[in-house]
């Protein structure tokens, strides 16, 4: 009787065993019922835009590095940082002997060139009585060719060094005669300046920078993983705290080909399109750079839930049951839908994965 009773509740056992589980152990996933509404996933086109900072800076068309005409000392800066000037204007004084030299070989051929002509017309009126041969006269004559072409060559090196040459051929400077001006090249603002006094310099050593205020650009920093998405022509929309509410637009017309080592970015320069005039120098911006049209699935916000530092979605199984998948999401779309990554059109999900997390 008792071996009957043991062999029954052994067959019990082994009958809860073989139907109350699965194969794998585990226990069967969640059906979703009728009262859970499904949706199919569709798509949207969408364009991915990178956030990025960036300054005004000078065009390269509309700046100027000042350089020394020759090696000497500084000895006087007219100008300050950011100030307004005129073509022509005097920027930086600098004392050099090649000046005084230059100027004593001007002194030294005005005085031959002199005596080159008088000679030259004295033997004109001897070559007409006979006294001198005809190659004397062109000797002469060449003599002060020479010397003239010698005079207009050390006059114009005058010119630059900031001598003013009268009618009578004499050299006229206010400031030393062992001393360059070194004068503006165009109308702008000092943009930089590089040069103290008493520094020496040479022909090399850049002095200062003009910039033309109407000749200005965007530098941007992007890291180089964003690179790929950013081309020349790309848009950019920026922002200026000094001008709320207000936007810009510009497009990019270059992208450096070296990458700063420590920042792990690049340099993208971008043209302003509009309102130059409102920029000023080094001014900090908030941009956004379009990048490329995309085709993504779009799924409602609410059929997303979110665990563990991650977005899911609950999908249809043909077995009826769901099917959790990981996305991620790109971009939000008017109407509480989302642009995401990780599921495919078509896909049947949960309209609302928090109902289906609660049952």
């Amino acid at each position: 009787m008792i071996l009957k009773l043991i062999t029954k509740l052994i067959s019990l056992v082994f009958f809860l065993t073989l139907y109350g589980c699965e194969g794998n152990g585990s226990a069967p996933k969640p059906e979703i019922k009728r009262a859970h509404k499904t949706i199919k996933v569709t798509s949207t086109e969408i364009r991915t835009y990178i956030e990025a900072t960036g300054s005004v800076q000078p065009d390269i068309e509309g700046s100027s590095k000042i350089l020394s005409h020759l090696a000497g000392t500084v000895t006087k800066i007219f100008v300050n940082f950011g100030e307004r000037v005129k073509k022509t204007d005097p920027l930086v004084a600098i004392a050099s002997p090649e000046v005084t030299d230059i100027y004593s070989s001007y002194l030294s051929v005005l005085t031959q060139l002199k005596q080159a002509e008088r000679i030259y017309h004295l033997n004109k009126e001897l070559f007409q009585f006979g006294a001198i041969t005809r190659n004397d006269l062109l000797n002469s004559e060449s003599s002060v060719k020479q010397l003239s072409a010698q005079l207009e060559g050390l006059k114009d090196k005058l010119t630059i060094y900031g001598f003013t040459i009268d009618k009578d051929s004499i050299p006229q400077k206010q400031n030393r005669g062992d001393t360059v001006l070194i004068k503006a090249p165009l109308n702008g603002y000092v943009a930089d300046i590089q040069a103290h006094v008493g520094d020496r310099v040479d022909m090399t050593t850049p002095l200062l920078t003009l910039a033309d205020p109407k000749k200005i650009m965007v530098v941007a920093n992007l890291y180089d993983t964003d690179l790929p998405k950013v081309k020349k022509g790309s848009r950019v929309i920026f922002s200026v705290d000094g001008f709320p509410g207000q936007s810009f637009e510009g497009v990019v017309t270059y992208i450096s080909d070296v990458s700063d080592l420590e920042s792990k970015t690049v340099k993208t320069f971008i043209r302003i399109l509009n309102q130059t005039v409102l920029f000023k120098q080094n001014m900090f911006l908030h941009l956004r750079i379009e990048g490329e049209k995309k085709t993504l699935p779009l799924i409602p916000q609410t059929a997303m839930i979110y665990k563990d530092g991650k977005f899911f979605v609950y999908c249809l199984g043909s077995n009826g049951h769901s099917v959790q998948k990981e996305i991620k999401p790109v971009k939000e779309v008017p109407g509480k839908l989302m642009a995401v990554e990780g599921v495919a059109v078509g896909e049947e999900i949960v309209l609302s994965a928090i109902e289906l997390e609660k049952t």
